[in-house]
């Protein structure tokens, strides 16, 4: 008979204990959790604090963002003398909610014409271009002017100083153009219509104004900004739109959503290919026209248009819904939350694959599958974090992963983590647990998994240490 050579035996050691490993291995399918979830910077939007009128839950869902916006006299009432702490307070009142919110801002300089200048008296009296309405009431700043530009550039400034790369500042809407920095000043009939006055390349210095004072905040552009649209796009910038949902507010002939926003959208992405893909690196943002109580009351929308208003915001991948702190009607209401259950990211673990037993001293492979089962991705930098647990529930090793979540749009990505373990660990069953941190590995983000802890953390699966 002949024996075996020193190879094949070889070989045949190396297959048993291949074999064996793969055998140890396990396949975790972690449940999914189904309903709503409140994470920062997506959903929907709390307005200047809910205007100060507290809804309940009943009344409004749950937010994940404070959305303020700012007028320049407020925020310079002097020259170089700036109230940041107005602005502090948003970010104070998004981190007092449970769970706490991000922030999202926008700065403005005009309002309408019997409100008064929104711009500082200050600067009024440096002789800036523009024109008096409302029989001297309110001062209409020319954009064009060099003075108004070179002030305007030194408060984006001071503001992205302060606030750029601040890790709850969610996005900048950019504005500082037309009535509410919305880009437009319909409401200003004795001023002629912004793309007569000005040209885009006029228009743009502000968008490249904030591209120098934010780069490091997501930024978001208004959807009637004409050529400036595309432009803002091209340069990173997400969008957003402001009279969401109107299928009759003004005209029952014509509304933003069959004669406004699907030619902009076209023209925006006639003018740069990579539009429609904008949303796949910073934020689509919608705000509604009017209230939900007046689609109801006053327009007498019927559940088909609002469902198709929010059908809409899941295709053009919208990551935050400003409904304006006012009530949802309950008619409505399941729509909404229906819709919850996409608008943004929502992270989940789908798979895991580990050893069922490791030796204590050696290397713990995980490797993870995720799914993003929302519409769009993250957009601040937060970590998938994993750690080992005793069965006391004490954490022997914790770290984060090496992925970037603002890539994980929606879909599957695999993930991996290597623990070294330690040597003195004792025998018996330990426990992994997975969360997403923010940048002092705080739990920040609730994933769509069940089973979350009181800590934010989640057991998703058990292996056994042997000595």
């Amino acid at each position: 008979m002949t024996l075996p050579s020193a190879r094949l035996l070889t070989a045949l050691a190396t297959l048993l204990l291949t074999t064996s490993a793969l055998a140890a291995n396990q396949t975790v399918a972690p449940p999914a959790f189904n309903g709503l979830l409140t994470n920062p910077g997506m959903g929907i939007a709390s307005f200047h604090d809910g205007y100060g009128e507290k809804l309940s839950l009943a009344d409004y869902p749950d937010t994940g963002i404070e959305y303020d916006r700012f007028y320049w006299s407020e925020l310079e009432p002097q020259e170089g003398v700036y109230r940041f702490d107005l602005i502090d307070h948003a970010f104070a009142v998004a981190a007092q909610h449970q769970p706490a919110m991000n922030v999202g801002l926008r700065f403005m300089v005009l309002d309408e014409p019997q409100s008064g200048s929104r711009i500082p008296d200050w600067l009024i009296a440096k002789g800036i271009k523009g024109q008096w309405v409302a029989n001297g009431k309110t001062f209409v700043p020319d954009l064009s002017d060099p003075i108004f530009l070179r002030y305007a550039q030194k408060l984006l400034t001071a503001m992205g100083q302060r606030y750029d790369g601040n890790p709850e500042l969610a996005l900048v809407d950019i504005g500082m153009v037309g009535s509410w920095g919305e880009w437009h000043n319909s409401n200003f009939t004795d001023v002629p219509p912004l793309a007569e006055k000005y040209t885009p390349a006029q228009l743009n210095r502000y968008i490249d104004m904030h591209l120098a004072a934010f780069p490091k905040t997501p930024k978001i552009m208004l959807i009637s900004g004409g050529e400036s649209l595309a432009y803002a796009a091209q340069h990173g910038a997400g969008w957003r739109a402001d009279c969401w949902g109107d299928w009759s507010n003004f005209s029952a002939q014509w509304s933003h959503m069959r004669d406004d926003y699907p030619q902009r959208l076209a023209a925006a992405q006639a003018s740069y290919s990579g539009f429609a893909n904008s949303w796949q690196h910073a934020p689509v943002s919608l705000e509604i026209c009017g209230y939900m109580d007046e689609w109801q009351s006053v327009q007498h929308y019927t559940r088909q248009q609002v469902q198709a208003t929010f059908d809409w915001a899941l295709q053009q991948h919208a990551s935050t819904l400003n409904l304006k702190s006012r009530r949802v009607p309950q008619e409505y209401r399941d729509i909404v939350d229906k819709a919850l259950l996409k608008i943004g990211y929502r992270y989940r673990v789908s798979r895991l694959e580990l050893p069922g037993t490791v030796k204590a001293g050696t290397t713990l492979v995980l490797n993870s599958t995720w799914s993003n089962d929302g519409v769009a991705p993250v957009y601040l930098p937060y970590h998938v974090a994993w750690r080992i647990t005793d069965a006391r529930g004490n954490v022997v090793l914790q770290q984060r992963t090496q992925d970037d979540l603002r890539q994980w749009l929606p879909g599957e990505h695999p993930s991996r983590v290597q623990f070294a373990l330690p040597a003195s660990l004792t025998a018996g069953s330990w426990q992994l647990e997975a969360t997403i941190t923010d940048e002092k590995d705080t739990p920040r983000i609730a994933l769509a998994n069940q089973g979350r802890s009181a800590d934010g953390w989640y057991p998703l699966a058990t292996f056994n240490i042997e000595n």
